[in-house]
């Protein structure tokens, strides 16, 4: 690994990445199926192939020299130059108890839920951005991005956003018991702010992947700095714009660091503000994207328009992160 220079040995058909886990050493991971991209790489030098197509990456990300370490098999030595910051190997993921506090309906389809962490001489913390697995009875697990910024102490936040099929949110929304312990594994993913770049910050933002924007947004604007960030969410609705003061409050606290520009797909009849594609209205407002960075969080068909689109509008890729929210499977690599 380029940054670091570490070595390590991959076995006959083993990937990349559980040879690196199974060698201890603090590799970014989520699914581990290549429908998240959290193990996202790029390879600077070797050959990979693939038992099933790397999906989650997009055409110029490949062509980029990025792969899934979930999915890679070496064909020749590698050199991979994993760029991640120095305390994500204190963060390793951990399988821990946490009781609920507080749960309420923060819009008509969202679930706000509240967990207290266990008190320890290791307390558990994240980067910003990040998320967890619930570990459920039968095996199966839930992930869920965390919408707060760590603070000792305090409370986690979760956003679970209340689908047809999805049997955890309705279950915690109807049956859950008070106080209840859940049993989790975490801090999970990749997408995080890379704090060692000067460069304006784009976020964009579909439904509950407001959450882990949240958290990046508050984890950002509490330190000192003169980094710019703008923040697009795009919904159906104005109902559907869940927790929409908060993003007005930091627009207002902080005017020369943050803009706030909500875009609803099929808006009300009294909207007044940007309508359409959120995808659209970032280009719009920023039609050369060649020195942003971008942070994209929401359903895969808005990551991967987002994808396309800013990559046409000369964003480099190496400034692209993304945590995509699969609301069509139970088990991976469901995000809200």
């Amino acid at each position: 690994m380029a940054d670091s220079e570490v070595r390590f040995t991959v076995g006959d058909g083993e990937t990349v990445l559980a040879a690196g886990l199974r060698q201890g050493l603090a590799l970014p991971f989520g699914c581990q199926t290549g429908g998240c991209a959290s193990c996202r790489v790029r390879c600077v030098a070797g050959e990979v192939d693939y038992a099933i197509p790397p999906s989650a990456l997009s055409p110029a990300e490949v062509k980029a020299g990025y792969i899934l370490m979930c999915l890679a098999r070496p064909r020749s030595d590698l050199t991979l130059d994993l760029h991640q910051p120095a305390e994500l190997a204190e963060l390793r993921p951990r399988k821990l108890p946490a009781r609920v506090i507080e749960k309420r309906m923060l819009a008509h389809d969202v679930i706000g839920l509240w967990l207290k962490l266990p008190k320890e001489d290791r307390p558990f913390r994240w980067l910003a951005g990040q998320y967890i697995d619930f570990l459920l009875a039968d095996g199966r697990r839930r992930s869920f991005s965390i919408a707060n910024a760590w603070v000792r102490d305090a409370p986690m936040e979760l956003h679970l956003r209340i689908t047809p099929g999805g049997r955890f949110a309705k279950y915690v929304l109807d049956e859950m018991p008070e106080r209840a312990i859940l049993r989790f594994e975490g801090p999970l993913g990749a997408f995080y702010l890379r704090e060692d770049s000067d460069r304006p910050v784009i976020l964009m933002a579909g439904g509950t992947g407001f959450a882990p924007i949240k958290a990046i947004v508050e984890s950002a604007l509490a330190k000192s700095g003169a980094r710019r960030f703008h923040l697009f969410r795009g919904v159906r609705s104005r109902r559907d714009l869940y927790l929409d003061e908060l993003p007005r409050q930091w627009a207002g606290q902080h005017a020369s660091r943050f803009a706030y520009t909500p875009v609803l797909s099929e808006p009300d009849a009294d909207w007044r503000g940007e309508s359409g594609f959120v995808h659209d209205i970032v280009l719009k407002r920023y039609p050369d994207l060649a020195g942003a960075e971008i942070y994209m969080s929401g359903p895969p068909v808005m990551v991967q328009a987002g994808k396309k689109s800013f990559v046409a509008a000369g964003l480099d890729a190496d400034h692209l992160f993304y945590d995509s929210f699969d609301y069509a499977f139970e088990t991976w690599p469901s995000l809200g």
